[in-house]
């Protein structure tokens, strides 16, 4: 066998051989079983990654150049150096061919404003929020969220008064005014990315409550008067509505001005130059003594109380515009219907006008051991400067003041320094006292009688109508200079100025009565 070859003296009992010849090479392989462990789902696995160039920008709607925010853990304002867009997107791939809303992030700090966003919306369990669809985690990061949406400052221009009132009562319930997004395919409000502020609950009903979220409930005027008009009688929303409404369409100068009447409104018609209506007065307190406890006296004067702590300081008086403005609407269309105005006429050439004449002043008085004071300012202050502006008393209804002497020994001022007239004049077109008078009906009122203002505090004698023809009128201001004297050299006087002379008399001097309103900020004593 030729694995025996040379070999001798070889002796092989039982056994069997195998015999290989060539070149021989011996391998040793090594088994191994290798589990491949999976991956832990993170945070962003959850979102599909979208590649920037399939992105289609199509509109933008918001842009900042840089971008704050409020630190609740360091209790700071943080701002990141970033440029931050956003904009309305297609998606290139995107079967369905929807809308997305896009925000891009690019700068120094873009990637620490990008994860910001993504914390705060990529936990979103309810409708109520953006809601992220995808993500892009580049050197220009991008947040996708789902649908075509757009800030509310974008529709603030094209709605009605009552419907931004209705949306920024809706937004203020959902987010902070920047926050605020419609969602167009929903046709609700949601919260979103911060855009820029608009202001926007300058117009909030504060009296509103739950509101539904449909757009279409402010898109649309008609749809939001009638569904706001139908909530239950509340005198302070109905009060705000008709600031609204009023202030909406406000044609406003500030002028100044020699006036027949000092604190206290008028309805001028520009086209007679006649007076039609004049209205209550109200005082209004400023200033850091702090005058407290405003109450309007059966007379048509104004009481203030002085604080009960030891008083050093100044205040000034001035009329109370809000108050003049919301009553005169609440009587409009009554004092229309009395002198035969119909609401189709140009309803603009009435002026209600505000001549104001600011009163000044400084107490320093020791309250210690001393009876309650009070300030009584009246409803007309006298044109004569050396006249009594105000007066003084511990009486709290003011019958017996307190002696000028006496006054300065108190350390209260018995001059109040005078600043001089200045007249606010406003005007509204007719189609927003239509809107009012139809208000009126909607609430259950009868526009042509005084009851709609009745209900929201204002009392009878309010606005008192001034008839253009009366022979009584003509035989006051012909009694004599002691009554028509005041006003001989009104500006304002022309061929119809005895008339409107008399009529501003018998106004002024007329009894006032006042209805106590428990909701107004102004108290009433009944007479």
């Amino acid at each position: 066998m030729s694995f025996f070859q040379e070999a001798y003296q070889v002796s092989i009992g039982q056994g069997q051989f195998s015999a290989i010849t060539g070149n021989q090479a011996n391998n040793t392989y090594n088994h191994y079983i290798i589990e491949r462990q999976k991956k832990k789902r993170g945070k962003y696995d959850e979102f599909p990654n979208i590649q920037r160039g399939r992105v289609r920008r199509i509109k933008d709607l918001d842009h900042k150049e840089s971008y704050g925010f409020f630190n609740s853990r360091l209790q700071k304002y943080e701002e990141f150096r970033v440029e931050r867009t956003i904009s309305t997107a297609k998606i290139h791939g995107d079967s369905s061919s929807s809308s997305f809303t896009v925000v891009s992030y690019k700068g120094q700090d873009a990637q620490k404003a990008w994860k910001k966003e993504f914390r705060e919306f990529s936990e979103a369990t309810n409708t109520t929020k953006m809601q992220l669809f995808g993500i892009n985690r580049s050197s220009v990061p991008l947040l996708v969220f789902h649908g075509e949406l757009v800030p509310l400052y974008h529709f603030l221009g094209g709605l009605g008064v009552l419907g931004q009132g209705y949306a920024h009562t809706l937004a203020s319930n959902v987010c902070c005014e920047s926050e605020a997004w419609i969602d167009l395919a929903q046709g609700t409000l949601i919260r979103g990315v911060e855009g820029h502020a608009r202001h926007l609950y300058y117009f909030k009903f504060k009296t509103v409550g739950t509101l539904p979220s449909s757009a279409s409930e402010f898109l649309d005027e008609d749809v939001c008067f009638r569904y706001m008009s139908r909530l239950s009688l509340v005198k302070k929303f109905d009060r705000e509505v008709i600031d609204r409404l009023s202030w909406g369409r406000l044609n406003q100068e500030f002028v100044p001005t020699v006036s027949p009447i000092i604190n206290r409104p008028y309805i001028l018609s520009t086209k007679t130059n006649s007076i039609i209506a004049v209205g209550s007065a109200v005082w209004l307190a400023r200033g850091p003594l702090g005058l407290r406890d405003r109450v309007l006296m059966p007379d048509g004067r104004t009481r203030f109380t002085l604080p009960a702590q030891i008083g050093i300081g100044t205040f000034s008086l001035s009329a109370y515009e809000w108050h003049s403005r919301v009553a005169w609407h609440s009587h409009a269309s009554s004092v229309f219907n009395r002198l035969g105005i119909p609401l189709d006429d140009d309803l603009s050439s009435y002026e209600l006008i505000l001549p104001s004449e600011p009163l000044c002043g400084s107490v320093r008085y020791n309250s210690e051991q001393r009876p309650t004071i009070y300030l009584f300012v009246p409803i007309c202050l006298p044109f004569e400067l050396e006249l009594d502006t105000h007066t003084w008393s511990f009486d709290e209804n003011g019958r017996t003041p307190i002696p000028r002497h006496h006054c300065k020994d108190l350390g209260l001022p018995t001059k109040l320094e005078r600043h001089g007239v200045k007249s606010k004049i406003f005007s509204w077109p007719s189609e927003t006292y239509k809107t009012i008078h139809k208000w009126q009906t909607a609430r259950g009122f009868d526009p042509t009688t005084t009851d709609f203002a009745h209900y929201l505090g204002y009392g009878p004698a309010t606005w008192e109508v001034m008839p253009s023809e009366s022979s009584r009128f003509e035989e006051l201001c012909a009694a004599g200079p002691s009554e028509g004297s005041t006003f001989a050299e009104s500006p304002c006087k022309n061929d119809q100025g005895q008339s409107m002379i008399g009529s501003i008399w018998s106004a002024i001097t007329a009894p006032l009565t006042y209805a106590a309103d428990e909701d107004s900020n102004i108290s009433a004593a009944l007479m």
